[in-house]
C-alpha cells in the first residue's frame, strides 16, 4: 500500500513538472521531421539521430521485370538483375534504396508502383517507373499492425492482426484512402484476394477465413475452417486454397477445396516438421518458407491437391520469412541471414546462386574507444568502427549462437549468448576477434556484466549465474541464485548485484563473497503491467525499466530495504534504461525518451525520438547514445 501511495503522489508531481517545462520551451526538433511523428508536448534538448548501422533482417521481397526489391528495417534495397537470353538471372547490382519508417513486412508491385507495408503501421506507394530513381508518391498511416498485403484491381488488402482486413483505395497513388476494415476471426497474418473474395490465414486456431469484399462497406463473412495453431501464410489458384501453419503438434500445408465458399473442404494436409511462415503457389508447385529444422525453402508438388508430395528442400538453421518466385528463381527472405536467391529448376534440389547479407538483429551494445561491440543475434558479435558516427563501418564479425548482450573489459568481450550461455572473445585485434572460452548455462543468457575477476549473467529462468574468469580460458561457475523470476539484466555496485528479474522485480543480491551470494531484498509491484526488464545505477538509486509502468526509481541506500523513490510513466512497454550525467535515456517499444534526473524523486520529461522498430537495449556514453534496435539495427544519437 505504501508503494502504491507513493506511486500516485509522484504521478502528480511528474505531471506538474512536465506542464511547467512545457510552458517554458518549444517543441522538440528532430533530424527527419517528415519521417518521425512528434507529440505536441515534445520539448527541446532531446536526442537527434546522427548515424545508423545495419539494415536488419530481410522479411520481404518482390520482383518486376529486371529488378528485385527486398526490404529489411528502414530500407528497401533496389537491385538491377542482369538476365541471359533465356531469362536466367546471372548478375545483380544494387542501384538504389528507399527509406521507410519501420520494419518492411511485405511488398507488392503493380503498374510501376511499389507498395510497401511496414511494421510501424504505414502503407507507402513509391513510383518505380525509373527503378534507380524511386520517388514517394503517397502514404497512408494505419492505426494498426500490418502483417501482409495483397493487390487486386485498384485496391490493396491488408492483413492487420486483430483488426482483421483493411481495404485501401489506391486508384489515386498520391492519395491512398482507407475504405473500410472488415473483421476477421482470430489474428489475421496473411491475405490473398481473388475476384473480391478474401482468403485470410488467421492465428489462434482460427485457420482459414473467407469473406466477400465486393462491397467493402458491407463485408460479408462466407465460410471458415479451423486450423490448429497459427495459420501464417496463404495462397490460392482460384479453386484451391493453400495454408501453412505453425503448431507444436501438427504443422502442415493444408489444402482446401473452396468451390463452395461457404463450406470449404479440407482435401489434404502435408506435414511439416516445424511449420512455416509463408507459401506461394506457381503452377503445380507450392514453395514454402519454413521455420526451425524445416527452415529454408520446401518445394511441394500440388498437381494433385488431394495428394501433395514433398519434392525437395533447401535447409538452413535460420527461419525463413517469405518467398517470391520469378522464372524458376526463388527469392527467399531469410531473416537474419539476408536474402537467398535459389535456382529451383530442379525442384528436388534447390541450389543457392546468390546471397545478399543482412546485418542481423541488434540486441545489445557496448563501446570502447573507437569501436562499438554489437550483440547481433544469430550473427554473433559484430565490431563496428564508430569514429564517424554518421558513417559507421564494419570491422569484423564472429558468429556465436545468438548474442543478446555484451560487456567489454580490456582486451575481452563477454557475451551473453542466449541458450548457449557464456562466450569470451579476445578483441586485442579488432580485425580478428577470437573465441577463447565458452560455458553453458541452464537458462537463456540475457544480460551480462563484468566486475574484476567475476562475470555476472542474468540467465533468464536460470536466475543469476556468477563465473570466476580469473583464468580467461577456463571460466568456472562459482554460484547461482534462484530469483523467482526471469532475469533480464544485472548491474553490480559496492558488492551488490541488482538484477532486473521480470515479475520478481528488482532483486538485490550480496556478492561480497561471490561463491556465497545472499538475496537481501526484492522490490516489486503486484500490478500485472509491472515487469523489471532493465536496470541502471547512480548514487543511491536504481533506475528500473519496468514494462508498462515506465521507469521506476528505487532508493537503494539500504540494499536490505529497497524503497520507492520516483516514477516516470510510459504508455508503452519500457524495455531498457541507460544513464549519462543528469539524464536517463529510456527506450520503450517505440521511442527513446530523455528524462532529467537531477531530482531522482521526480524525473522530468525532456523529449523523445521515435524508433523505426522495437528497441532492445540502450547505452549512453560520452561519445553518444547507442540503441540496440533489434530489427532497426544500431542507432546512434547525439547526447
Amino acid at each position: 500500500m505504501k508503494d502504491l501511495f507513493v506511486f500516485k503522489i509522484f504521478k502528480l508531481a511528474v505531471l506538474y513538472c512536465v506542464l511547467v517545462v512545457m510552458c517554458c520551451y518549444g517543441r522538440l526538433v528532430l533530424a527527419n521531421p517528415s519521417e518521425v511523428r512528434v507529440s505536441d508536448n515534445a520539448i527541446n534538448n532531446a536526442v537527434e539521430m546522427t548515424g545508423r548501422w545495419n539494415q536488419g533482417p530481410v522479411y520481404a521481397s518482390v520482383t518486376s521485370g529486371n529488378y528485385l526489391y527486398f526490404g529489411s528495417s528502414g530500407t528497401v534495397r533496389v537491385v538491377a538483375v542482369e538476365k541471359d537470353g533465356a531469362g536466367n538471372a546471372i548478375a545483380w547490382e544494387e542501384v538504389a534504396s528507399i527509406e521507410t519508417d519501420g520494419v518492411v513486412r511485405d511488398m507488392i508491385i503493380r503498374d510501376n508502383y511499389l507498395y510497401i507495408a511496414d511494421g510501424s503501421g504505414w502503407l507507402r506507394l513509391v513510383n518505380v517507373k525509373s527503378p534507380s530513381k524511386p520517388k514517394l508518391s503517397g502514404a497512408l498511416e494505419l492505426d494498426s499492425e500490418i502483417k501482409a498485403i495483397h493487390f487486386e484491381g485498384e485496391r490493396v488488402y491488408i492483413a492487420a492482426g486483430w483488426d482483421g482486413i483493411h481495404v485501401i483505395d489506391v486508384s489515386k497513388p498520391n492519395k491512398p484512402e482507407l475504405i473500410n476494415s472488415a473483421p476477421s476471426k482470430g489474428y489475421s497474418l496473411d491475405v490473398v484476394v481473388k475476384d473480391s473474395i478474401a482468403y485470410v490465414a488467421a492465428g489462434h486456431d482460427a485457420g482459414l477465413q473467407i469473406s466477400d469484399l465486393s462491397e467493402p462497406n458491407k463485408p460479408k463473412a462466407l465460410g471458415s475452417h479451423p486450423i490448429a495453431g497459427s495459420a501464417s501464410g496463404i495462397d490460392t489458384d482460384g479453386r484451391h486454397v493453400f495454408v501453412v501453419n505453425m503448431d507444436d503438434h501438427a504443422p502442415s500445408l493444408s489444402i482446401f477445396d473452396v468451390s463452395n465458399k461457404e463450406s470449404p473442404t479440407q482435401v489434404a494436409a502435408e506435414p511439416l516438421e516445424y511449420g512455416a511462415e509463408r507459401v506461394r503457389v506457381e503452377g503445380d508447385l507450392a514453395y514454402v518458407a519454413g521455420v526451425a529444422n524445416d527452415a529454408g525453402l520446401i518445394v511441394i508438388d500440388v498437381s494433385d491437391p488431394t495428394n501433395p508430395k514433398k519434392l525437395g528442400a533447401w535447409w538452413d538453421s535460420t527461419c525463413s520469412e517469405s518467398v517470391t518466385i520469378d522464372n524458376q528463381i526463388a527469392y527467399l527472405a531469410h531473416g537474419d541471414q539476408g536474402l537467398e536467391v535459389l535456382d529451383v529448376r530442379k525442384p528436388d534440389a534447390p541450389t543457392v546462386i546468390k546471397h545478399f547479407s543482412a546485418a542481423g538483429q541488434v540486441r545489445g551494445i557496448d563501446t570502447q574507444g573507437a569501436y562499438a561491440y554489437v550483440a547481433n543475434g544469430y550473427r554473433g558479435l559484430k565490431i563496428v568502427d564508430v569514429t564517424d558516427s554518421a558513417n559507421p563501418k564494419d570491422v569484423s564479425e564472429l558468429k556465436t549462437y545468438r548474442a543478446l548482450d555484451v560487456d567489454v573489459a580490456g582486451p575481452f568481450v563477454h557475451v551473453a549468448d542466449d541458450w548457449a550461455g557464456y562466450k569470451l572473445i579476445d578483441i586485442s585485434d579488432p580485425q580478428n576477434p577470437v573465441e577463447i572460452a565458452a560455458l553453458d548455462t541452464p537458462g537463456y543468457a540475457e544480460g551480462i556484466q563484468v566486475r574484476g575477476h567475476y562475470t555476472y549473467i542474468a540467465d533468464g529462468e536460470g536466475g543469476l549465474r556468477i563465473l570466476n574468469v580469473s583464468n580467461p580460458e577456463q571460466p568456472v561457475e562459482v554460484a547461482a541464485v534462484d530469483l523467482g523470476g526471469y532475469a533480464y539484466e544485472v548491474r553490480v555496485h559496492n558488492d551488490i548485484a541488482y538484477v532486473a528479474a521480470g515479475k520478481a522485480g528488482l532483486v538485490a543480491v550480496n556478492v561480497s563473497m561471490p561463491a556465497s551470494p545472499i538475496i537481501l531484498d526484492k522490490y516489486k509491484f503486484s500490478e500485472r503491467k509491472f515487469e523489471a526488464r532493465g536496470v541502471e545505477l547512480k548514487g543511491n538509486h536504481a533506475y528500473l525499466a519496468a514494462g508498462y509502468m515506465g521507469m521506476l526509481v528505487v532508493d537503494i541506500t539500504s540494499p536490505n530495504d529497497l524503497k520507492s523513490a520516483g516514477i516516470f510513466e510510459s504508455k508503452r512497454r519500457a524495455n531498457n534504461v541507460s544513464l549519462f550525467g543528469n539524464k536517463a535515456y529510456l527506450i520503450d517499444s517505440a521511442s527513446v525518451k530523455v528524462l532529467d534526473i537531477r531530482n531522482p524523486e521526480a524525473p522530468v520529461y525532456i523529449g523523445e525520438r521515435e524508433l523505426p522498430a522495437n528497441g532492445a537495449r540502450i547505452h549512453a556514453s560520452d561519445n553518444g547514445v547507442y540503441v540496440a534496435g533489434m530489427e532497426s539495427g544500431l542507432l546512434i544519437f547525439e547526447q
